[in-house]
């Protein structure tokens, strides 16, 4: 059951945000590039148009809702238009008829750019996969009618969701078109909410300056509180850990496990280390064979938002099961085993299925006593690792 309180605690933290930051800042850094995406497609689009791949080339600019470093429907959906271009103009016809159901017409298109996809890799060798999902088509159908439909992405959105009711839960499997309705109602709580707040009116009239497109429903607006408020809670769940594990280190006296210390050097940033991982993620000998998670959106699972803050990595080993990986940049205490064992909560309840095991890994420069004494009651399915950085100069042959 949704919680009144609740949608107005959500959207309090995103004005609370917008404060922060300043609107001109929110409307020029953050959001505002996705209202001008809405605005380029309704001045551009026409189905009938003789070339279909120009149109859409025209119509959806390239930006991060249509492109990533894993991510690339817009690319596919061009790459269709050239080359099954009456297919694909069927496809999109059925997909904004408002005659028919939205979940019939939704997991009806999800099907067919698949179908095209797989006839592709065959005739190519490859295994590529388009990302022609609920993310991606909700996304056209937001842009085709943006006073009626709404633009998902599905990570964040269940997270809103979550806050909203305890209770909510989409089954592993469950259709896009199934998924899509099953948000509906949440979303339009809180569209109808925000609609009478001037604070997000004002918002609104600056996201939209100088656009035909003015999201009078505010169905654009609610994609923009939920999703911003999704990262936002995410991001302060983080560091909220971080400054607990941050003011224990300081308050206690460090017992480190080793005479010398952590051998090597230490990266300056955990960043810097997430993304050394990742760039280097093949060369890595974690101690098995471990793959970077990647959701049905095309996205990697690094930084991967949750209600309990940010996991730094997710990963799945070759029996399939997840693996969290937290990453600290320096010497770590037992803080760390309650954020990690959040997270594998976390994806226990939301992700994994019911015969995939969830476990994690500890990974830091060094540690103290008391985190391998915390790490040691729950051993079966939690470990440390501790990294090593070395640079060496050669000479040139």
């Amino acid at each position: 059951m949704v919680s009144q309180q609740k949608v107005k605690e959500w959207v309090d933290l995103y004005l609370s945000h917008i404060n922060e930051i300043t609107p001109e800042v929110h409307v020029r850094d953050e959001e505002g590039y996705k209202f001008r995406a809405v605005d380029t497609f309704q001045q551009n689009f026409n189905l009938e148009a003789p070339d279909l791949a120009a149109m859409l080339e025209r119509s959806i600019e390239d930006n991060n809702l249509v492109a990533g470093s894993w991510y690339f429907p817009r690319k596919m959906l061009l790459i269709f238009a050239e080359e099954h271009e009456s297919e694909t103009r069927n496809t999109l016809r059925e997909l904004f008829d408002e005659d028919k159901l939205v979940a019939e017409r939704i997991d009806v298109a999800e099907s067919t750019f698949n179908r095209l996809m797989e006839a592709r890799n065959r005739e190519l060798g490859e295994t590529a996969h388009s990302f022609i999902g609920i993310r991606f088509l909700s996304l056209l159908l937001g842009y085709r009618f943006p006073k009626g439909h709404n633009a998902l992405k599905p990570r964040e959105w269940k997270m809103f969701c979550g806050f909203l009711d305890e209770d909510f839960r989409i089954p592993n499997h469950t259709s896009s078109g199934t998924q899509y309705e099953t948000f509906k109602p949440y979303i339009e709580k809180i569209r109808e909410y925000i609609k009478g707040i001037s604070q997000v009116q004002n918002l609104r009239d600056q996201l939209t300056r100088g656009l035909s497109f003015r999201d009078e429903e505010f169905y654009w607006m609610a994609q923009n509180v939920i999703y911003v408020t999704a990262r936002v809670l995410a991001g302060r769940r983080g560091a909220e850990e971080s400054q607990q594990i941050s003011t224990s280190v300081l308050e206690r006296p460090v017992e480190v496990i080793g005479e010398d210390g952590p051998g090597g050097m230490e990266f300056p940033l955990e960043e810097y280390l997430e993304n050394f991982i990742v760039r280097n993620w093949r060369n890595i000998d974690f101690g098995e064979s471990l793959t970077l998670y990647v959701d049905d959106e095309g996205t990697p699972a690094q930084q991967y938002p949750t209600s309990e803050g940010f996991i730094d990595l997710l990963a799945k080993d070759d029996k399939d099961n997840f693996v969290v990986i937290e990453l600290k940049k320096g010497r770590s205490n037992q803080q760390v085993v309650g954020q990690i064992l959040a997270y594998v909560g976390w994806v226990r309840n939301n992700l994994a299925e019911k015969n995939q095991k969830v476990r994690g890994i500890i990974i830091a420069a060094d540690g103290n006593r008391s985190l391998h004494d915390a790490v040691s009651m729950v051993s079966d399915f939690i470990s440390v690792k501790y990294y090593r950085v070395k640079f060496n100069f050669e000479d040139p042959i």
